[in-house]
Parts: structure tokens; sequence; C-alpha cells
């Protein structure tokens, strides 16, 4: 897989990070999605970085504006998708403790 083609994965599992969000039953997807999305993020700008020069080429000039706004994507998506997983979470054992101190849950 090259750089361009990194970068561009980088960027749509950011955006379907940012997307899954609003979906509430796929906020574990956008958690893992980004996750994923800034590795490839990091990857290719690491592979950038070993290159050197990439100011000739408008190729890596193209996947280097991916890559940053892919992992940007990517990590807007996971701490929102992250917080929302968590305070998911803490409803839920919220409701549950609640319950088990009804009279007569048991």
């Amino acid at each position: 897989m090259d750089v361009k083609n990194k970068s561009i994965a980088s960027l749509v599992c950011g955006i379907i990070a940012i997307v899954s969000i609003f979906t509430g039953y796929f906020a574990l997807l956008g958690l893992v999605l980004g996750i994923i999305g800034i590795i490839l993020g990091v990857n290719v700008k690491k592979q950038m970085e070993t290159m050197g020069d990439i100011s000739n080429d408008p190729n890596l000039k193209d996947a280097r504006g991916l890559a940053n706004a892919g992992l940007i994507c990517s990590i807007i998506g996971t701490v929102i998708a992250g917080i929302g997983f968590l305070c998911v979470a803490c409803l839920i054992g919220t409701i549950g403790a609640a319950a088990c101190t009804m009279p007569g849950a048991f």
C-alpha cells in the first residue's frame, strides 16, 4: 500500500469515526476506526520523513495534506466517541445501581 492510499484510508477512517458518533449504536465502531485512522496517519507521516524532500512531487504533497486531515479527523472522532462510550457505560451503570437499591427489587 503506497503512501497516498494510506493517507486516504486514514481520512476515510476519521470521517467515518466522526459520523458514527451521531448514530449511537456505532460509537464503539467509531472508536475503533478512529484508532486505526490515527495509526495510519502517523505511519504515513513517518514514511514521509524518511523520504526526505517531497517538494518536487505533487502527489506526495497531496498525501501529506490528506494524512494531516485524516489524523485530525481521527483524533476528533476517537476522543468524542470515547467520551460518548464512557457516558453510555456510566449511564447503564447508574441505572443498574438504582435498580438494585429500589425496594422490592429482589
